[in-house]
């Protein structure tokens, strides 16, 4: 199931007299759907909070600022997607599983917009520290988590022991944001298909355990 982030609409423009924890969920929902479909360059306090159907001033109320709340709606996004794929590839370790399984939740990762709003994101680190340890500290656990797959669907190769699990995780995350970044320049979105043909091709000359 993808795990989509939605806006329902609201009746009233609310400010703080509202249920502060519904507001700030619904103002990380509208932050999120505005990258997703209006870029960096439109996630402004006007058209979050007009999305939200709240006050801007609830943004600085709940968040202090526009840029803090983009990073929270990343921050829900991120660790959403992380458990899909902690309970897709719980006990996977066949390496051949693991990339049909992860082929598939990148897909409903492009599709729940997660893939699409990290690369606006990306976009804006040059000229905001914020943004840029907020997906710092977003990609942390994904690192973590990729690193103990590997090591997990190495664990029975001969050479597995040997092999850098942790630079192995970072090139597949450097490879992955690359992708992105390069279809926002010529939109071919097939590209990430056509690297999971490869990453298959290739696990397919990995030794396998004779089956029993």
């Amino acid at each position: 199931m993808t795990n989509t982030l939605t806006i329902k609409p609201k009746g009233r423009t609310r400010g703080r007299g509202g249920d502060p924890d519904r507001t700030k969920v619904e103002l990380m929902d509208a932050a999120f759907a505005t990258l997703k479909e209006d870029g960096l360059g439109g996630a402004t306090t006007r058209s979050i909070a007009g999305r939200a159907n709240c006050n801007q001033a609830s943004i600085y109320y709940h968040f202090d600022n526009v840029e803090n709340l983009l990073v929270r709606a990343l921050h829900r996004s991120s660790d959403a997607r992380l458990e899909r794929y902690k309970e897709a590839l719980k006990g996977v370790s066949d390496p051949q599983t693991v990339l049909k399984t992860v082929a598939d939740l990148y897909v409903e990762d492009r599709a729940s917009g997660h893939m699409e709003v990290l690369a606006e994101m990306l976009g804006g680190v040059t000229a905001s520290p914020t943004l840029r340890e907020g997906i710092v500290v977003a990609t942390n656990p994904w690192l973590g988590f990729v690193e103990a797959k590997i090591r997990e669907a190495t664990a029975s190769l001969p050479f597995g022991s040997a092999l850098p699990a942790s630079d192995i995780a970072d090139l597949i995350f450097s490879l992955v944001v690359g992708v992105e970044m390069r279809t926002k320049l010529d939109g071919h979105s097939d590209r990430s298909d056509r690297l999971f043909q490869l990453a298959s091709l290739a696990a397919g000359f990995l030794p396998h355990e004779p089956n029993d």
